[in-house]
Order: structure tokens, then C-alpha cells, then sequence
């Protein structure tokens, strides 16, 4: 993860394993999702792919610019929703086709969520 520290409007970059799903990222009291958020390709050869178009096993770089907050320590919590927000009826259908594939039951049947601190720093 780069970088652990920022001031508002820094852009955070996250190594992600196995993510599923739809994004969001949530820090102090503030949700962002899909528009506000950018998945690239951890492989630099297929960095070009457009995020809503890479393979659901692919390692990821999820990127986020940190919100307008004041000074402090918070927890990120990056929650990997099975499909898109707001969409109930695409998320069953896609959990669906998941659970009848058992070779997927690893990635799907985990935690749907992962923290990590980040400390952000006074505007100078």
C-alpha cells in the first residue's frame, strides 16, 4: 500500500488479492464507490484494461484519493460487494452461479471486507 499517510486529495494505491466484486471503500463516515474509485491491473502488461473489464481473479491495484477530512487516524475498510451497488437481483444471480462452481467456493465464501489504518495529515 502506498502511502500510509496523506492529506486530503492524496492518492492511495492498494495491492489487492482475489477481489470479487464491485468496490467501496469507506473512511470516516464517507462511502466512495465506483466512480470514485479506479481498478488497474496488477500485471503491467495488461495496466491498459479498463477496470470493469478485468478477470474476477486477476490481482488488482484499487485506487482512491483521499477525502476532504480533518487531521487524524482512521480505519479504511474496503468492502467487496458481489455485485453492483444497489443491484440485489445481480448480486443473487452472481452468488448463485458462484456457489454452484465449488472451484470458486475459496474467493467467494471469505470475508467480504479488509481494514487497514490510514493517518491523515493537516493541508499545508
Amino acid at each position: 500500500m502506498s502511502p500510509v499517510e496523506g492529506t486530503p486529495g492524496t492518492s492511495v494505491s492498494l495491492s489487492m488479492e482475489y477481489l470479487v466484486g464491485w468496490p467501496r471503500v469507506e473512511i470516516g463516515g464517507k462511502m466512495m464507490d465506483w466512480p470514485q474509485l479506479k481498478l488497474l491491473a496488477a500485471n503491467p502488461d495488461r495496466r491498459e484494461v479498463p477496470g470493469e473489464e478485468l478477470v474476477w481473479i486477476e490481482d488488482k491495484i484499487l485506487q482512491f484519493t483521499i477525502p476532504d477530512l480533518p487531521p487524524g487516524n482512521y480505519t479504511v475498510t474496503i468492502h467487496d460487494d458481489k455485485g453492483p451497488p444497489g443491484d440485489t437481483f445481480y448480486s443473487v444471480l452472481e452468488t448463485t452461479a458462484y456457489v454452484i462452481f465449488p472451484p470458486v467456493w475459496p474467493y467467494v465464501f471469505r470475508s467480504n471486507q479488509t481494514q487497514f489504518d490510514l493517518r491523515v495529515l493537516p493541508v499545508q
